[in-house]
């Protein structure tokens, strides 16, 4: 029996991949409840799910990297007896994580080739053109003697597709891989990867938020909820409003802002001649009370240096900032903390949380006195829970134990805790770079409210993405970067996919503010 797709090949219907019943339960949380499902060669079956559904778990007993309690997993006919990345790799299992496993200092090349066996390095060239010209078909062309330091977080991803594909895998599981990546991008991508499943006999497990990547790129998908199966179906057989409702187990109704910014409400935050070494600036930008101000752009564009410069997080950094008015002195993030300026960073792992320590304790690191104990700001456990606790539940935290340390947190849910953070300071000013990266629809929806209620209670609030659908929702007003400056903006009925798409590439007049 075969199974043809419009636009694509016929595949066998052998299966490649078998799990049967597997479980896998951490203190507290039972991650995978008795998972069974298959997958054939050259398929593309997409795994959707909520933060905390069990894709990150399931993708890390495929890996290798997690013993399952129970159950089994067979690849190609043959039962996995031993459990340990290295033996994943040696079946043919690939997993290319959301946050791209490379090493900055070195090259394309080299990070192609990095913990490759010396018989492998042997025939380094062959592997290493086979790739690239892979990446150059997801419309990312580099030289293999660039280094990776250089890259946008765009360029990563696509490098991290490629080198999953470059040492003939049975099976390939893609995490969130096109996060960084503007629509246009996009497209190519995941083209290729069809092609990849097709050419090679590749089964791919695709892992993604972005429900219309699912029904473009997938054969079938298949719902986690709570650790379960919840749904599997062919893709053609399936739309988007199904999915959402099996991931969440209700009708997600659409977003829409309830409190947008008054016609006369006053400027309370302006960022004067910003600049950052890295060739953004001198920008720029007015916000006022209750506004949601958006920033898009390609990436690379600068938008994150730029907000970075405001906060004066990286070295070399000037410009001023007023707050009501009055100019306020910072030199550093713990200024702008103090003066009243949350800071939501994209890269949660590096600058938003400390992975080791327990989510409550990263909700505190922006105390002030208020969660002390009469003798310093982190003395009273009982305060640091209560605040936590409360903020998990405004946010729909899963799993809700404050008490776990962060890494046990899934990716989306780590999100969460970076946002929960700054919830109880009440700050005058949220700058959010990527809110919702990783995230899935039901805690976007958490999010946006969030957002809409910072609006209402009076705040000012930035958000840089690069999802326009997300800008377009959420924002009052858009302003366009290109090339490190302000080159266009856009409020109401001018906020479209369209419009902002041609100004971040260059085909409006530049915007002088």
């Amino acid at each position: 029996m075969s199974k043809e797709r419009p636009g694509g090949s016929t595949t066998m219907a052998t299966h490649l991949l078998e799990v049967h019943d597997v479980a896998k339960s951490f203190p507290g949380v039972r991650a995978l409840d008795r998972v069974t499902f298959h997958l054939s060669r050259g398929e593309v079956c997409s795994i959707a799910g909520e933060n905390g559904a069990g894709k990150s778990t399931l993708l890390a007993v495929l890996g290798g990297a997690l013993t399952p309690d129970s159950g089994s997993v067979v690849l190609d006919g043959v039962a996995r007896h031993e459990y340990s990345p290295g033996a994943a790799l040696a079946d043919g299992v690939v997993i290319a994580h959301q946050e791209p496993a490379v090493v900055p200092q070195l090259t394309v090349a080299q990070n192609l080739m990095l913990g490759r066996p010396r018989a492998q390095r042997t025939h380094m060239t062959d592997i290493v053109g086979r790739a690239l010209d892979d990446v150059r078909l997801m419309g990312f062309p580099m030289s293999p003697k660039k280094r990776l330091s250089t890259l946008s977080p765009a360029q990563r991803h696509a490098l991290t597709i490629a080198r999953a594909f470059a040492f003939d895998p049975k099976v390939v599981a893609l995490d969130e891989p096109t996060t960084s990546m503007l629509e246009h991008n996009v497209e190519h991508v995941l083209t290729r990867i069809r092609a990849l499943a097709r050419e090679r006999g590749v089964g791919i497990l695709y892992v993604s938020h972005k429900l219309p990547e699912v029904m473009a790129v997938s054969d079938s998908v298949l719902v986690l909820r709570d650790g379960k199966v919840a749904f599997r179906s062919p893709i053609t057989e399936t739309d988007q409003d199904e999915i959402v409702r099996r991931m969440v187990g209700r009708q997600l109704l659409q977003f829409t802002r309830k409190h947008p910014v008054p016609a006369d409400s006053p400027v309370i935050f302006s960022a004067t001649d910003v600049t950052h070494p890295h060739g953004v600036g001198p920008l720029s930008m007015d916000v006022r009370r209750g506004e949601v101000l958006g920033i898009a752009g390609l990436v690379g564009s600068g938008r994150t240096e730029f907000l970075r410069a405001v906060i004066r997080a990286d070295a070399g950094c000037s410009g001023t900032v007023a707050l009501q008015g009055r100019r306020t002195h910072i030199s550093s993030p713990r200024d702008s903390r103090r003066a009243g300026i949350a800071f939501i960073p994209e890269d949660r792992k590096g600058q938003g949380l400390v992975l080791g320590l327990p989510a409550f304790t990263n909700v505190a690191m922006t105390a002030t006195r208020e969660l002390g104990g009469g003798a310093g700001p982190f003395t009273s456990r009982k305060k640091q829970l209560s605040v936590a606790r409360d903020a998990a539940r405004a946010l729909a935290l899963r799993p809700d134990n404050v008490q776990l340390k962060a890494r046990q947190f899934s990716g989306g849910n780590q999100q969460k805790l970076v946002i929960a953070k700054w919830m109880w300071r009440d700050s005058a000013v949220y700058l959010f770079d990527e809110p919702t990266k990783g995230v899935d629809v039901g805690g976007r929806y958490e999010i946006y409210k969030f957002i809409d209620e910072l609006a209402g209670a009076g705040k000012a609030v930035v958000v840089v993405s690069s999802d326009l659908p997300e800008l377009i929702t959420l924002c009052d007003r858009v302003l366009v970067m290109r090339a490190g400056r302000f080159n266009s903006v856009h409020t109401g009925a001018e906020i479209t996919e369209h419009r902002l798409v041609a100004s971040a590439m260059g085909q409006t007049e530049a915007f002088h503010d």
